[in-house]
């Protein structure tokens, strides 16, 4: 994982990645946070009633996320299993680590990736700059009327980001997703993956979503996308470190 982080950083520099000064100031808490994308992926050998007993059995929800942890968002993402990003510092890495050793193992298979926030970076290009926190309730009015998708944006290994980006700003990927009447949950670059972007947007609105993925990133990526489920309100009641944090 330290080999992973030193990769990420040093990706980060050579990409031009760079932050204004207004967005350097953000918050302190970024210089000495990281986030990790974690995918809790189920043993498809049993049912979702065993895996849970496995979880309760094993102490998953007292011991994740660990103390000094905090949960960015937590999904069900259809066809991948659940999705929990965390932020916490550097020193907790190794507590996330057993957290995971000790209570998923049985029940899932596990993957983590060093994980960077980058709407901060790109909301100036976006035409479209709507941004939101998910409601924290359960079955909330403004929930049930709207659905998530997760996309998966994965370079052309064959390009460099330099030929990739003049591909993006040509073919108007920035003025078109997300498109009006949707908006930004979180966009991440997941180190390994590619870029991880999470749209709310009512049903009527997903044409629009896979038209303007269609048109405009076709030749720089190829694209996933998982409809998804906000979890952490439901299992919230459930953890002993309840620490949440908005992107």
């Amino acid at each position: 994982m330290k080999y992973a982080l030193l990769l990420a950083l040093f990706v980060l520099q050579f990409t031009g990645y760079s932050q204004s000064p207004n967005e350097k100031s953000n918050s302190e808490k970024a210089n000495d946070k990281m986030i990790l994308t974690i995918f809790l992926k189920h043993d498809q050998s049993m049912t979702l009633n065993e895996v849970e007993e496995i979880r309760m059995g094993q102490g998953f929800y007292e011991n994740l996320p660990p103390e000094g942890v905090s949960v960015v968002n937590w999904f069900v993402v259809m066809g991948l299993g659940q999705v929990a990003i965390l932020e916490f510092p550097a020193s907790k890495l190794s507590a996330v680590n057993l957290a995971i050793e000790r209570t998923a193992w049985k029940a899932f298979t596990t993957e983590m990736y060093a994980t960077y926030n980058l709407y901060p970076i790109i909301e100036h290009k976006l035409k479209n700059k709507s941004k939101i926190v998910l409601d924290s309730k359960p079955n909330s009015e403004k929930a049930s009327d709207k659905l998530l998708l997760t996309i998966f944006l994965k370079h052309d290994q064959s390009m460099n980001l330099n030929e990739i980006e003049e591909i993006r700003t040509n073919q108007g990927f920035y003025e078109n997703l997300p498109p009006e009447g949707t908006s930004v949950v979180n966009w991440f670059v997941v180190m390994g993956l590619g870029q991880v972007v999470v749209l709310e947007l009512p049903a009527s609105k997903l044409a629009a979503v896979n038209l303007a993925i269609e048109r405009t990133a076709w030749k720089a990526f190829t694209t996933e996308i998982y409809p998804t489920y906000n979890l952490y309100p439901i299992i919230e009641h459930k953890l002993k470190n309840k620490s949440k944090v908005n992107y």
